[in-house]
């Protein structure tokens, strides 16, 4: 009998093709993406996802839900130093005080352990400067608001967490596609078992804007970081092939080229997000029935 894994990227507000992605899945087939899947895992926004279903069962509407104008730009709220000096920046462009807010609202005050499945969010621990994966069955005294918090912690864009010991960041800086590390703590899970472990990963659209390979010769940290650096560390291209070349045709990642939407991971503006979640419709359009032939 095979267990299914739903693996949900990073990528801030474009999160919201992700989770417009599940609500047309849950609309078409009448089933909760909870019911449908057996191990959830996300990191950033794909984590913000990740937690809402696997720990609180959330209905893929009300986290697409969560993806609009005034949510966006309550978490995107920049400090008076960004505001004041743009791109001399020397502290996190937003507070993570809105942020915070934002996933109380949605989240209370559930805790990480009371999820009934397996879920998982990838954050980096920047004082042991190792990965930190944070899972349900493990830090269950962690609310889902700190696992959300921590996982969500873009570098440059928000502060550091601090949960339980550790201080922690986005694990989009290691793994922006968490399919891989699903896939691990799965195989573990039903390792020895007759289980066929299948992996549905959804991403947040590929980046096309382009980096000028002869001009990066020259560039040293403000170049990089002028031209996307964080972007660069968040490439999901490797993962996909590892799990490609494991799974073959038992994973099955849902992209696009961003080509009509922002590839900001903070355009919170009403016409980014109707485009985000009119690329989400065309992911379905795209990839409905692959889904729905893979989980059945």
């Amino acid at each position: 009998m095979a267990k299914f894994v739903l693996a949900c990227d990073g990528g801030g507000i474009r999160g919201a093709a992700s989770a417009e992605f599940l609500r047309l899945l849950e609309k078409d087939t009448g089933k909760s993406v909870y019911d449908m899947f057996d191990f959830f895992a996300g990191t950033s926004t794909g984590g913000i996802i990740a937690v809402g279903i696997g720990v609180l069962k959330m209905k893929a509407a009300k986290l697409a839900e969560l993806y609009n104008y005034q949510n966006g730009n309550a978490i995107m709220n920049k400090t008076i130093w960004d505001r004041r000096f743009g791109m001399i920046q020397v502290k996190p462009k937003y507070d993570g005080k809105g942020k915070r807010r934002i996933l109380k609202k949605y989240f209370g005050d559930a805790k990480f352990g009371s999820a009934k499945k397996p879920t998982m969010v990838v954050t980096y621990d920047v004082e042991k400067r190792v990965s930190a994966v944070l899972k349900s069955f493990k830090q269950t005294s962690l609310s889902v608001v700190e696992a959300a918090d921590a996982t969500s912690a873009a570098p440059t864009y928000f502060p550091t967490v601090k949960c339980g010991p550790q201080w922690l960041i986005d694990g989009g800086v290691i793994a922006n596609n968490p399919s891989m590390c699903a896939y691990a703590e799965a195989f573990k899970r039903w390792k020895g078992t007759d289980e066929d472990i299948r992996v549905v990963n959804i991403g947040t659209g590929t980046r096309t804007r382009k980096i000028d390979g002869k001009e990066s010769r020259d560039w040293g940290a403000i170049g990089w970081l002028k031209h996307d650096l964080l972007g660069v560390t968040m490439d999901e291209t490797t993962v996909e092939y590892q799990m490609k070349t494991i799974l073959d045709k038992k994973y099955l990642r849902i992209n696009s080229e961003l080509l009509e939407v922002s590839d900001d991971m903070d355009d919170c503006s009403r016409g980014n997000i109707k485009n985000l979640k009119v690329l989400g419709e065309e992911w379905y359009r795209r990839f409905g029935k692959q889904v729905k032939q893979l989980l059945s």
